[in-house]
């Protein structure tokens, strides 16, 4: 039976934490661990590649659950989530895994032709895996903490 990956987890613990409470809410679901693929076939350490899955019929109902789980008790609060949906579906590294084209992708990533980033399957959005934070701003566009032109901060010269 086909399935669909739900969650994606960097470490397997939370995952398995999942799964098993899944379980015993009547959902199969099962882990699919792509560690092994992805040292081998993108030449790195494995980042975000514990996925849970579940059959293709069960996947509404799943997904329902883990959404009221994680508003009773953020249970998805080890997963990867999307910074514009918050979907748990993603992937890394955002490229196909299929035949040469994750060995020539790898290589412009390994080159810095191609950035490393992260996959949305719900909004398709992709994004770095690290993020620079921008700051808060006024309505002016200046930053909230911005002492600029504070007559308190001015220097006397």
């Amino acid at each position: 039976m086909k399935t669909i990956p739900l969650v994606t987890f960097i470490e397997l613990e939370p995952a398995v934490v999942l799964q098993k409470r899944l379980q015993q809410a009547g959902v199969s679901a099962t882990l699919h661990d792509e560690s092994k693929l992805e040292r081998f076939w993108f030449m790195s350490a494995p980042f975000a590649a514990i996925h849970l899955e579940v059959p293709q019929p069960q996947y509404l109902s799943a997904r329902r659950l883990l959404l009221k789980w994680d508003k009773e008790d953020h249970a998805l609060h080890s997963a990867v989530r999307c910074p514009e949906c918050q979907s748990s579906r993603v992937e890394f590294p955002a490229m196909t895994r299929k035949f040469v084209t994750p060995v020539l992708m790898r290589l412009f990533t390994t080159l810095h032709i191609f950035p490393e980033e992260f996959y949305c399957m719900d909004c398709h959005y992709t994004w770095p895996t690290v993020m620079a934070i921008q700051p808060q701003l006024d309505n002016l566009n200046w930053p909230v903490n911005s002492h600029m032109g504070d007559p308190r901060t001015a220097r006397s010269h």
